[in-house]
């Protein structure tokens, strides 16, 4: 049987992050999405641990700003080929960003895959250490003890749209892998995935890490995603 738990939302932030909060709040006052996204959304029972979420940069903190990365221009970054094991996830994120409520004012970019980008995302997947890079990207990740298929992995983010308020631009739970994927100047975005024999957050075996990689990256104290 598998099994699955939460981890502690303090596990998984990296450095570019001061304060780490369960996916919400503005420096402990439980009011608007953070830049870590979330750790701690394991849902029990399904062998799954979509804990960790996005970790960007925070209103500027930790030496990283909104202008890192090569972000697209007006007409949107060239798409590389999505690789076929990834198949379904840039869908299922292009999905997301155009079916955002209440509707964006301005349609939002679709997502461009990036192979630069995904090389990042599977680089740190393949070391097997749970918790966030250093990368100057957004970063989703996720785990399993079982296999995930790429829109299962975008859907265990995706779900979280049920929590985020975008009026008040707060969470009930963990929003801030949601509004990663729909953070409407995040313009290409990168995966990789890796099974992985040691390092499970998941109480040990063997187990899949996912990975995917945004940029630029999302996520800004007080800002909404569009």
């Amino acid at each position: 049987m598998l099994q699955a738990r939460a981890l502690s939302g303090l596990l998984a932030v990296s450095s570019l992050v001061l304060a780490a909060l369960a996916g919400c709040g503005s420096e402990g006052d439980g009011t608007s999405p953070r830049g870590e996204g979330g750790e701690g959304g394991a849902t029990s029972g399904t062998g799954s641990a979509g804990e960790g979420g996005n970790d960007t940069p925070s209103g500027g903190v930790g030496g990283s700003d909104t202008t890192t990365s090569g972000g697209a221009g007006a007409s949107g970054p060239v798409s590389d080929d999505e690789p076929a094991e990834m198949n379904g996830m840039l869908a299922a994120h292009n999905a997301a960003r155009a079916g955002v409520s209440p509707p964006a004012s301005t349609p939002i970019p679709a997502l461009a895959w990036s192979g630069e980008v995904a090389a990042v995302a599977t680089a740190h997947a393949e070391r097997c250490v749970w918790g966030h890079s250093s990368s100057p990207y957004g970063e989703n990740i996720y785990a399993t003890s079982g296999t995930a298929t790429p829109t299962q992995v975008a859907n265990s983010w995706i779900s979280e749209k049920n929590n985020y308020d975008y009026g008040n631009n707060t969470c009930s739970g963990v929003c801030g892998h949601y509004t990663q994927v729909v953070w409407a100047d995040s313009r290409r975005l990168g995966c990789g995935v890796a099974t992985c024999t040691t390092g499970s957050p998941l109480g040990g075996g063997s187990w899949q890490y996912w990975v995917c990689n945004y940029d630029p990256p999302g996520n800004f104290n007080g800002q909404r995603p569009y």
